[in-house]
């Protein structure tokens, strides 16, 4: 009964799906026919769905295939979901698909290895790797399709596929001319980088280069979050990666004789870290009994990593257009839960210190002390006082040598007069405190519910330095406009700071009391903070 349930949804809209795709929906309908995996798949294949709810499910699964991070368009789902199909639905649909497509960067770990040459392949990470060592997605497609697949040699010239969006493999595959998009334009490596509108940008974006120990975790996130393996990985097979980034975060370190001691400090919190001892993880946040009470602590330092921790330091890479000079920032790696790494996973004696492994924010690297801009500008949600995200950002942020000249703040449950008695006296001024809820949508917005993403591009111009935080525990309204920046190709945001809550996060789920994504995994936060960084945004996991 699938099979007559799937002829019949060809023959009844094959003929409205653009050629270029065809064979990608109908291989994946018979997939669905086929594998029988769920009671879902089963009892969904048994409906008889109307044109306009196969329709949208098309679209869906077409926008998942033709992202470049394999992400079902938000708009398409929910359309989708309006015409009576299960969110679970679409979403195996679409995974499916990818498979089939290979444009599923996030599970298969050679889609992460073909931009850059020098990583090496899972298998000699000591990985296991499900897919054919000679396919990838074009060669899928061939396959799914009855094209012949041809054989390449190893040296043999080929455009990395990590270049080419779900619409791109198709067209190669089908032997077409493949149409760059603005997403492969933007990520391509060429010498020639398209200008942006007024040529006068002091931070036009160029690429996002990750990490190799980001390399690794984009490749298996999802398996070692599923089997419940993200503490073990870190404290024992990743043991190297994880002292070498505690090292680079250090902001103090002692004189001899405690020179193996630095002092890791995040404007709150002090975590005291023995670099030396390589075999284990000696962190306290407590002063060491082996260093006296008057040993002074030198003042915290900015964090600007050098190329000896280019392993555990992700870069973006801008250009001054008005110098045309190319320059780099270092920013962490997307690893572990995207918290402090080793939070949630070292055995401690006190239940508080626990708690404060989760709060601590030391993991995260702001941008360096040269910020090439006209003035920077906060715009801050969901703080209720000054201690309540305010601080860290403007202090931490200042250390690096960035003093905001405008903070801009919003909450609904909380007035101006009750910000103002927790703000210090010499940030009053630069401070404007809105009391309101925020629109999650552009056509929502209204001049008592602001759509801040329209609010940023109005107030600041071109080559001011924006940072914005969200963070009001409505994991809807954040998504959405977290997925307008991503989307909105003249955003003017350049720092994001945001924590995406879901359950399959099960380290920090616990955590999280309300405002938590229940249909999500970690793989996909992964997916958005790379979505962002790769649009030139340094998008930052932490709330």
């Amino acid at each position: 009964s699938n099979c007559v349930t799937v002829r019949s949804l060809i023959a009844r809209y094959v003929s409205s799906v653009p050629s270029i795709m065809r064979f990608v929906i109908l291989r994946f309908l018979l997939l669905l026919g086929a594998a029988n995996a769920s009671k879902t798949q089963r009892r969904y294949l048994r409906e008889e769905l109307s044109y306009e709810a196969r329709k949208a499910l098309s679209q869906a699964v077409l926008s998942a295939i033709q992202s470049p991070t394999g992400e079902i368009d938000p708009a398409a789902m929910e359309d989708a979901i309006s015409k009576g199909i299960s969110r679970e639905s679409i979403l195996k649909a679409a995974e499916i698909a990818r498979q089939k497509t290979g444009n599923n960067a996030m599970s298969d770990p050679r889609s992460v290895t073909l931009k850059d040459p020098s990583y090496k392949p899972a298998e000699e990470q000591g990985l296991t790797s499900s897919f054919p060592e000679q396919m990838n997605g074009v060669d899928s497609i061939k396959m799914s399709a009855g094209i012949p697949i041809e054989k390449r040699t190893e040296n043999q010239a080929e455009l990395p596929e990590g270049e080419l969006s779900g619409n791109g493999m198709v067209q190669k595959a089908a032997g077409m001319p493949v149409t760059a998009t603005s997403y492969e334009k933007q990520n391509s490596k060429t010498n020639e980088i398209p200008a942006s509108s007024s040529g006068n940008k002091r931070r036009h974006f160029v690429e996002y280069q990750s990490c190799d120990w980001e390399k690794i975790w984009l490749a298996k996130v999802y398996d070692w979050s599923n089997k419940r393996q993200i503490c073990s990985v870190l404290m024992e097979d990743q043991k190297q990666y994880v002292h070498l980034f505690l090292k680079m975060l250090c902001t103090s370190k002692l004189e001899s004789p405690h020179d193996k001691w630095c002092v890791i400090d995040d404007g709150d919190l002090q975590l005291w870290y023995n670099t030396e001892n390589v075999n284990e993880f000696e962190l306290s946040w407590e002063r060491p009994a082996s260093v006296p009470a008057d040993v002074v602590v030198p003042p915290p330092q900015a964090v600007t990593p050098s190329a000896e921790f280019e392993k555990v330091a992700s870069k973006l890479v801008y250009l001054d257009e008005q110098t045309g000079e190319q320059y780099v920032e270092y920013i962490e790696p997307l690893v572990s839960h995207l918290r402090f790494p080793l939070s949630a996973c070292i055995n401690r004696e006190k239940k508080e210190d626990e708690q404060l492994d989760k709060k601590f924010k030391g993991f995260v690297i702001p941008p360096p002390p040269v910020v090439r801009g006209d003035r920077a500008i906060l715009y801050d949600t969901g703080s209720t006082s000054w201690t309540d995200g305010l601080k860290y950002i403007v202090e931490i942020w200042k250390r690096h040598g960035i003093a905001f000249d405008v903070i801009r703040t919003y909450d609904q449950d909380t007035a101006p007069d009750q910000l103002w008695p927790s703000v210090p006296q010499e940030y009053i001024p630069s401070i404007q405190k809105t009391k309101t809820a925020l629109a999650s949508l552009p056509e929502e917005a209204l001049p008592t519910f602001p759509f801040l993403p329209a609010v940023m591009k109005e107030e600041a111009n071109e080559n001011d330095y924006v940072v914005f935080k969200l963070d009001i525990d409505k994991t809807l309204i954040e998504s959405r406009i977290i997925d307008f920046i991503i989307n909105d190709p003249e955003t003017n945001v350049d720092e994001v700071i945001w924590e995406h809550h879901v359950t399959g996060n099960y380290l920090m789920y616990p955590d999280w009391p309300k405002g938590v994504s229940t249909e999500l995994n970690l793989r996909q936060s992964y997916e958005y903070f790379l979505r962002l960084r790769k649009k030139g945004i340094r998008a930052h996991s932490w709330i």
